[in-house]
């Protein structure tokens, strides 16, 4: 087998192409990566526009908890008002009964 001597230009020319083959194959990776990179942050921002959402309607049914509470301690304070009402009207009623009984003696 015939061996072929290299000369530096040869050298040169060996090295470039092997640099110029990695150059293309590291920026196709590269293009790949940002491809990669563009879709999780795509990805990203839907996640961070459905906190938001999920946000505003956590703070929409805060408020409409909180109105609802009210309103059940508005009716919980009327019931009971009215209860205690009626409890003193009754209690009145037996103490005029009893009343009358007390002062003819």
């Amino acid at each position: 087998m015939k061996t072929k001597k290299i000369t530096i230009d040869d050298l040169a020319l060996m090295v470039s192409k092997g640099f110029a083959e990695n150059r293309e194959y590291m920026d196709k990776k590269f293009d790949q990566m940002g491809e990669r990179f563009e879709r999780v942050e795509n990805r990203l921002d839907n996640i961070e526009n459905r906190l938001d959402n999920l946000e505003e309607m956590f703070a929409e049914m805060k408020e409409e908890l909180f109105f609802i509470k009210a309103e059940l301690n508005k009716r919980v304070d009327n019931f009971s008002h009215k209860d205690l009402e009626f409890r003193v009207e009754k209690l009145e009623k037996k103490f005029k009964k009893y009343e009358k009984l007390l002062v003819n003696k």
